[in-house]
């Protein structure tokens, strides 16, 4: 019998003399590192695939111990409710006693509709090292009862008793142990055969001649390295063995090469290292100039952006200002009490000032509410709603309070005029869209009319659209004379109303990069008409930020909600 192979290597920086040479231990050569990774590997897998058939096996254990309790509780149930009719205790013992066949049934008992015990079987309980873990798996499946009934002529049903069985944990949990030992003692046993196969195969295939090759190579002279070529085992001149050994006979050959241009490298990099101190000497007198002129390009520049700082701050704090005087324009939302049960605003500039308005005020028994948007955003957005707010100011005190159309004829002249734009040689062409309410407390009424603006109606559980005039306020094609049209509704009480201007509905968002759209925005609010206003508008800005995501508003946003007191 032939000798166990012995592993050898070259110990690592050492000349290359055969004398050298040292033994690998069992443990560290590749033959044991393959058997041992090869053994985890299969273990691993194994043991998974045990652990999927167990919890499978586990699953399909509770699903027929349901079946097989409900299967046998469903075939003595016609005795089970003759016996608890009749109270017959020799009936009942005949029912528990049939149930209790089944060796997994710790406790089967019949009573009576008062709770009387008919009948009642019991037996002690298997034993196991894991009581809790029984419980734990199997407490879920353990008791099943049933309720007794029987059928009266009428069709009604008439509790009689009840009928329960208890099973045993324990019992449940040894089988399961059972089928789980027998299965990972399989699956390991299968992890072994493998494990020795491979490493059989890879000692003949790999090992065996790498060793011939680590061999070849330890007899290497350094000092002549391209006379002593590898010998290629034969069987693998075309395998990963043969790529190596062609390439440390490629490197032995140019290893010569090499040593016989390292000196001449020398040579030149010492004469390389020369010209590139003078170099460096050059290059850092040239950089300590240009190194002058950076810093005094960075000392003007300094000076530039403080005063650039200044002049920011100048016109952060003018727009802050006028942010103030914007709001102070708004109206107070108490403004609507005694006419509005509950009112809801959601302004929300594009910027510190915007071009969305809106206004609400009460007159007697009657309220006006209005939602504006004008041209643009930011500063020239607020401009705009100066002039506008200047201009609905003098309606409501000249013009009166009644008519929402009036009020839309008589703004669209004063913008116009307001801004020149009334005559040919006009310079700007600026408007606005706008929809304003009269709410009439006493007759139950709300008088509706728009300028590309609707007003949604939430009444009685549904949600509909009253659309405004396809005309806008101001700009140079709105005519002067423009007659807007008035829409009269009457109200229930609890109704609620909506405006807003577009800034709400073309948000761009969702998967596909598309407007919000005024469809999205009524299945939002058809979705919580039930709840106060306040809580709506809260839900439809959430909806509206999950919709945009990480894009940026583009517009001023304005929402407005109410529910007006009801004379009725």
């Amino acid at each position: 019998m032939k000798a166990a192979p012995v592993f050898q290597s070259r110990i690592p920086g050492a000349a290359p003399r055969a004398d050298q040479a040292t033994q690998v231990r069992m443990l560290d050569g590749l033959s044991f590192k393959q058997a041992f990774a090869t053994l985890v590997i299969a273990l691993a897998v194994g043991l998974a695939t045990s652990a999927y058939e167990l919890l499978n096996d586990y699953r399909a254990m509770h699903e027929q111990v349901r079946r097989d309790m409900a299967a046998d509780m469903n075939l003595v149930r016609g005795l089970a409710v003759e016996a608890a009719y009749q109270l017959s205790g020799e009936l009942a013992g005949e029912v528990v006693a049939g149930l209790h066949q089944n060796p997994l049934v710790l406790e089967a008992t019949l009573t009576d509709n008062y709770g009387g015990e008919l009948g009642k079987k019991t037996r002690a309980a298997v034993s196991t090292p894991f009581p809790g873990l029984a419980t734990d798996l199997f407490g879920d499946v353990s008791l099943h009862s049933r309720s007794l009934e029987t059928r009266n002529p009428n069709g009604s049903s008439t509790a009689v008793g009840s009928l329960e069985v208890r099973l045993d944990t324990a019992g449940l949990l040894n089988q399961w142990l059972g089928r789980a030992a027998s299965a990972v003692i399989s699956g390991a046993a299968r992890a072994v055969l493998v494990c020795a196969l491979v490493v059989a195969v890879f000692y003949l295939l790999i090992t065996k001649p790498l060793l011939k090759i680590t061999a070849a190579i330890g007899r290497v002279d350094p000092s002549h390295p391209g006379a002593f070529l590898i010998e290629l085992p034969s069987g693998h001149q075309k395998d990963e063995l043969g790529l190596l050994v062609g390439t440390v006979n490629g490197m032995l050959a140019e290893s010569q090469t090499g040593l016989d241009d390292r000196d001449r490298a020398q040579k030149d990099l010492a004469a390389l290292a020369r010209d590139l101190e003078r170099r460096v000497a050059e290059r850092t007198n040239e950089l300590a100039r240009e190194k002058e002129g950076v810093e005094r390009a960075l000392a003007q520049l300094n000076l530039a952006n403080t005063e650039l700082e200044k002049a920011n701050r100048d016109i952060n704090d003018g727009i802050r200002y006028a942010s103030r005087i914007q709001n102070a324009l708004l109206p107070d939302q108490g403004a609507l009490s005694g006419v509005v049960d509950e009112l809801a605003v959601g302004w929300q500039p594009l910027d510190m000032v915007g071009g969305d308005y809106y206004w609400a005020g009460s007159f007697g028994s009657k309220g006006v509410i209005a939602v504006m948007d004008c041209t643009g955003h930011g500063v020239p957005g607020a401009f705009m709603t100066a002039v506008v707010a200047s201009s609905f100011s003098r309606i409501l005190h000249h013009h009166g309070h009644d008519d929402p159309a009036e009020m839309l004829t008589q703004l669209n002249r004063l913008v116009k005029t307001a801004l020149r734009q009334d005559r040919d040689s006009a310079v700007s062409n600026d408007g606005l869209d706008a929809a304003i309410c009269v709410v009439d407390r006493s007759r139950s009424t709300l008088t509706f009319a728009g300028a590309n603006l609707p007003l949604l109606v939430a009444e009685s559980g549904e949600l509909r659209q009253v659309r405004g005039d396809r005309m806008s306020l101001g700009y140079l094609d709105s005519p002067e004379d423009y007659r807007f049209s008035a829409h009269r509704l009457d109200f229930k009480p609890g109704a609620a109303f909506y405006m807003y201007t577009d800034g709400v509905t073309d948000q761009v968002g969702g998967a596909s990069g598309r407007l919000f759209g005024r469809r999205r925005l009524q299945e939002v609010l058809a979705g919580v008409t039930d709840r106060p206003v306040s809580e709506q508008m809260d839900a439809l800005f959430q909806e509206l930020s999950q919709w945009r995501g990480d894009q940026r508003r583009r517009d001023d946003m304005t929402f407005l909600a109410f529910r007006p007191i009801s004379g009725a």
